[in-house]
């Protein structure tokens, strides 16, 4: 990276009373790569907002003095820079209280205790949101800027990003692994490569205009464009700094000019230093300016720029960029005759530049359709929804609920999931596809509660559920929702109203979240959500057809050490690397994924045990035999594998998971750098339990007992701190030094009768007990509370006995046993 080239993560504004709860949040959004700020109640919250740096809030529901939903109102209120998207985090149950905040103005809860996965498709869904904004106010503002200057830029603009595209796709594998490019860069890249010459804008048109070869005194000033461009854009990263596609546009402006030798401009940078998007441009801005015609020099053929690109390989041009310039080259002429300038001269006075478009009357017109195949229903659905004062459309199936989006194109789709020709989540699948379709608000009206069916509509890109038989209030709250959504959307629209530029953008606007759903953003792999969903399908298969299953888990060894030798940048390089070197070695047929921090999982369909193990020692010494670079330094990296396979000890899929993951800690205890296979013959001791003290003897010297259960549940605790096992066990210590200081502030409001320290205390101790998994005291706690606020303290004192109990067992097990189960994951 060049000078001031800025590395830049989204800002969450954490809101809540609850310390506990605060570092945890704190913690899980870090290890996400957000960085955060603090407020321990709303009015200062409401400070913070103020200062117009961030717009994407996680508040806590009940707090003291301005509890969550007066925060929100306050903040739908307040004039405030731009939109704020309002996450409301809360113990509640029930639509009542969902009702409550989303009148309120909040755009989506998370429950505590928090699961990791959902928050972080709670933030994707708030960022894709918040980016209609930013985006939109960017690219107008620039393409505003960029369209004032150089006539010649028309066709050059659209051949150099249609260049760009094409040589990213045709980078190697290994290449796109490591400069971490896939569909969402690709599709950016072509986005922002116009503005490669932005910078432009700053030059004199003397120097800008001339007709002829520049002196060196002018061609240092036009060298400078880069520079401006830059600049220009780090004025809309200082108010947009979430923004990716700024960030792009910035190293595309800055270093599309540096040369792979060091020899180029602006700052002379070499090889890696180049971001890859400069690299990439390079080559595509250098190979339209040979094969176009200027007032100053003539056209070559493709075949004399084809050959200038390839003798300056490794010298101007980065030798990989050049590679799949080659592999492209076919397609690259192809575009090259079907963006070609008109090079005859004309006589004719240049047209007149279209007039904007007309605006549109009901510009706060926010259509709504309504497809449900019940009549009854759907009758019912019209007349609630005609409350919102907004046009209504009725669709008896999806496929006519397609024919009205294409003809009256409705902002908000309210749909029933099963339909007759195609269902919703089929319909918000097309919806999703179609990139002429403006921004549309989905909500999916459903009987269905299985985990993974609503993952599939969240992939297809449904935007939020509400469960049938539905409560009318409710429905009506969310609907709003998305109108409020579509409206953000209609107001950004119109402020680029006369930009073509711009109209062009927005018809992308329409991100989904499938592959943020599927994807783990670092290495590439499939993520741990979609690699449960492959297992249940594959076990479902290998059941049917009586066919065999196989799988690994696989864990870097000692992978703590790189990050507190080489630091977390070079941890990331080797997640990368390993992810690339078992992408090599698995079939097409075998599933990669990242399921946590440094564990894998590889599941091979229709592969016996043997058969798995030799994938596996290949998968073992390729890693071994891989050398790592890290800046200066070299270091080796091993890995440990356990293999499990489907029998008929094992009933459903999170056992053969199960299986694997207790086989992998049993190759680390074997010295690590091995591959071990899981015997279904024998009863694997859980790595919660490997230094767990002896059961007690019972009664009147009586025989040893089994155990009672445990009153944690570590994988849940660990899961919760998104595989972080010391920080699971840091959490768990928190919980051992805290728990009872609550336990004694609740019993001191009783002898008092403070019904408000009572309900603080037990309000702070639930949060605990369920970030900590103990489901009996975490519910314990919550009735008190409920007793508390409602100033009804007779049941209390009864209740909190249970509650020291469940509390001591808790702080019982988390001495005897949290060392042993943070050392086994760890």
């Amino acid at each position: 990276m060049g000078p001031n080239m800025p590395t830049t993560a989204v800002q969450v504004l954490i809101v809540d009373d609850d310390e506990f709860a605060l570092s945890i949040l704190e913690s899980t959004l870090s290890r996400m790569g957000y960085t955060t700020v603090s407020a321990r109640d709303g009015n200062e919250a409401i400070e913070i907002l103020r200062r117009g740096e961030i717009r994407l809030v996680i508040t806590d529901w009940d707090m003291p003095g301005m509890n969550g939903v007066e925060l929100c109102r306050v903040i739908r209120r307040e004039d405030l820079s731009g939109y704020v998207y309002v996450i409301m985090l809360t113990g509640r149950e029930g639509p009542r209280q969902q009702m409550e905040g989303l009148y309120a103005g909040a755009d989506d809860f998370i429950n505590k205790p928090l699961d990791p996965e959902s928050l972080l498709i709670c933030l994707k869904t708030a960022e894709r949101i918040l980016s209609l904004e930013t985006r939109d106010v960017a690219l107008f503002a620039l393409a505003k800027l960029a369209e004032s200057r150089d006539s010649e830029t028309g066709s050059h603009v659209e051949r150099v990003q249609s260049y760009s595209r094409l040589l990213a796709q045709h980078l190697s594998a290994e290449v796109k692994a490591s400069a971490g490019i896939d569909a969402e860069y690709v599709r950016l890249l072509y986005q922002t490569s116009p503005l490669h010459d932005l910078g432009k804008v700053g030059i004199p048109d003397a120097v800008l205009l001339k007709p002829g070869k520049l002196t060196a005194t002018e061609f240092a000033i036009m060298k400078t464009h880069t520079i401006v461009g830059a600049e220009t854009l780090d004025a809309a990263l200082n108010r947009f700094p979430s923004a990716r596609f700024l960030q792009l546009a910035r190293e595309i402006a800055i270093s599309h000019h540096e040369k792979f030798d060091g020899t180029g401009y602006p700052y002379g940078l070499a090889g890696q230093q180049i971001p890859m998007c400069g690299r990439i441009v390079a080559v595509a801005d250098v190979y339209d300016a040979l094969t176009s015609r200027r007032v100053y020099k003539e056209a070559v053929t493709h075949e004399q720029a084809a050959a200038i690109i390839k003798r300056d390989s490794g010298t101007h041009f980065d030798p990989e960029v050049v590679g799949a310039f080659l592999r492209a080259e076919e397609q690259i002429i192809d575009m090259r005759e079907r963006l070609r300038d008109d090079l005859a001269p004309s006589s004719q006075p240049p047209a007149p530049l279209p007039p904007p478009p007309p605006v549109v009357s009901d510009q706060r017109s926010c259509k709504i359709l309504i497809a449900e195949d019940d009549p009854v229903l759907l009758q019912k659905l019209a007349e609630l929804l005609a409350g919102t004062g907004e046009p209504i459309f009725l669709a008896s199936d999806g496929e006519e609920a397609k024919h009205i989006l294409d003809e009256h194109k409705p902002r908000v789709v309210i749909s029933d999931w099963e339909m007759p020709k195609i269902d919703g989540v089929e319909l918000c699948g097309q919806i999703r596809r179609d990139v002429e379709i403006e921004p549309v608000y989905f909500v999916m009206l459903t009987a269905h509660s299985n985990k993974e069916r609503l993952l599939d509509a969240y992939r297809a890109g449904v935007d939020d559920f509400v469960a049938k038989p539905f409560d009318p209030e409710e429905l009506l709250a969310r609907v709003r929702a998305g109108i409020r959504s579509g409206k953000l959307h209609d107001e950004l629209v119109r402020k680029a109203t006369g930009s073509q530029a711009i109209n062009a953008q927005l018809t992308q606007l329409n991100s989904r979240l499938e592959k943020l759903a599927i994807t783990d953003e670092l290495t590439g792999l499939f993520n741990r959500r979609h690699a449960m969903s492959r297992l249940e399908e594959q076990w479902a298969l290998a059941e049917r057809y009586s066919r065999p299953l196989t799988i690994a888990m696989i864990d870097i060894d000692h992978f703590k050490k790189i990050n507190d030798v080489y630091g977390h940048h070079a941890g990331d390089m080797v997640l990368r690397r390993v992810a690339m070197v078992l992408r090599e070695q698995t079939r097409e047929t075998d599933t990669v994924c990242r399921v946590g921090g440094e564990e894998f999982l590889i599941i091979f369909p229709a592969q016996t045990t043997l058969e798995a193990r030799v994938c596996a020692e290949r998968f073992r010494v390729a890693v071994a035999q891989h050398p790592f670079d890290i800046g200066d330094a070299s270091t080796r990296v091993t890995v440990s594998i356990g293999l499990a396979a489907r029998d008929r000890g094992l009933a459903q899929f999170t056992d053969l998971l199960k299986a694997a993951d207790l086989t992998l800690y049993a190759a680390k205890r074997a010295g690590r750098n091995v591959v071990h296979v899981h015997n279904p013959f024998e009863t694997p001791v859980p790595p919660a339990m490997l230094n767990e003290s002896p059961a007690g003897t019972g009664a009147a010297g009586s025989s040893a007992s089994s155990p009672p259960p445990a009153p944690i549940d570590f994988a849940v605790v660990l899961k919760t701190c998104g595989g972080d096992a010391n920080f699971a066990g840091a959490v768990m210590e928190r919980f051992k030094s805290q728990a009872g200081v609550e336990v004694g502030r609740i019993d001191q409001g009783v002898a008092t009768g403070d019904a408000d320290a009572i309900r603080r205390a037990a309000h702070t101790l639930k949060s605990m007990a369920a970030y900590v998994s103990a489901t009996a005291a975490s519910q314990l706690a919550d009735r008190i509370e409920s007793l508390a606020r409602e100033k009804t303290l007779a049941e209390v004192p009864a209740l909190l006995v249970t509650l020291r109990t469940q509390v001591n067992l808790t702080i019982q097990w988390i001495t005897q046993n949290a060392a042993a189960s943070v050392k086994q994951c760890a």
